[in-house]
């Protein structure tokens, strides 16, 4: 996902909605081969080729693939929604609101209703690419001067990394795309105009035009932001379903199992209440601590 806001609707949909044959590119494309599944009634860890006698190789995402297929199987006609979607670039996870509507096909009044919240971990193709490389198969077949000298390289190259890292990237930089901007508390992307104590963060700014940009009147959108363009591709290593209790109980028991859990849910509340009103007497005798005058505070 290039845009990963913009791009998981599109994902969540086909998904849930398309063909075995969409379902099954829509993985390859954007989950990691090792991408691990978490869900109410399923969980798949990360696990890669694994040979099966009779199969071959398999990897989780095939698995996850299986649990899509079955997911249609059960409920061929799935209306679902994706309400909103928030992606926090410093830790890359991408957070999904999403309403969806299941229903059993062999059981004619199934119908469950639910809302849940999904976290994808994401990790920059790049970078999983750069992780999963053949370099440390060719360091074992490396004899070891080569290999020692492919380490002090290494350590060259972290050093001047190191030295670059400390002075930051330029404006120039940022603005040309080679550089991450940095964050402000909200998280919005900002970038670093000649003058570092100004900084202007782009979200929501208009998009200029390049004389306007050359002018210096306006800033540039960076890193996808306000229509800019992002180099960055992001594949989801993990996804993580969050759901109600009441929510998941209408898988099995449809709107009825709700209920009850419902129910319990206002009696805790209860007891709660009568708790408090039976052990706040004896709590006040124990001691009360007032402070600034204002209602009594118990110790």
């Amino acid at each position: 996902m290039e845009h990963p806001v913009k791009d998981v609707r599109g994902v969540i949909r086909t998904l849930c909605q398309g063909s075995p044959k969409e379902q099954e590119d829509t993985l390859n494309r954007y989950f990691t081969p090792s991408a691990s599944f978490v869900h109410p009634f399923c969980r798949v860890p990360h696990f890669d080729k694994i040979y099966i006698p009779g199969y071959g190789f398999l990897n989780s995402r095939e698995f996850i693939q299986y649990i899509y297929k079955w997911y249609k199987i059960l409920s061929p006609k799935i209306d679902i929604e994706v309400e909103s979607a928030v992606f926090d670039q410093r830790l890359s996870l991408l957070y999904v609101n999403i309403a969806q509507t299941f229903s059993i096909w062999f059981f004619p009044f199934h119908k469950a209703p639910v809302r849940l919240v999904t976290v994808l971990h994401l990790i920059e193709e790049d970078d999983f690419k750069n992780n999963n490389s053949n370099s440390s198969n060719l360091r074992r077949r490396l004899p070891n001067k080569a290999k020692n000298a492919l380490t002090k390289q290494e350590s060259d190259d972290n050093d001047s990394d190191y030295t670059d890292s400390q002075e930051g990237p330029s404006y120039a930089s940022v603005a040309a795309g080679d550089a991450t901007p940095e964050k402000t508390e909200e998280g919005i992307s900002m970038v670093h105009p000649p003058n570092p104590s100004n900084p202007v963060a782009v979200e929501n700014a208009p998009i200029a035009d390049a004389s306007a940009w050359e002018s210096g009147e306006a800033q540039r959108p960076v890193d996808g932001v306000n229509g800019g363009k992002s180099n960055k591709r992001y594949l989801i290593t993990k996804q993580e379903d969050f759901y109600q209790v009441n929510d998941f109980l209408k898988f099995l028991f449809s709107s009825p199992g709700a209920w009850v859990w419902y129910a319990i849910q206002l009696w805790n509340s209860i007891l709660c209440v009568v708790g408090v009103l039976l052990l706040e007497p004896l709590i006040r005798a124990l001691g009360i601590k007032r402070e600034g005058g204002g209602k009594p505070k118990w110790t």
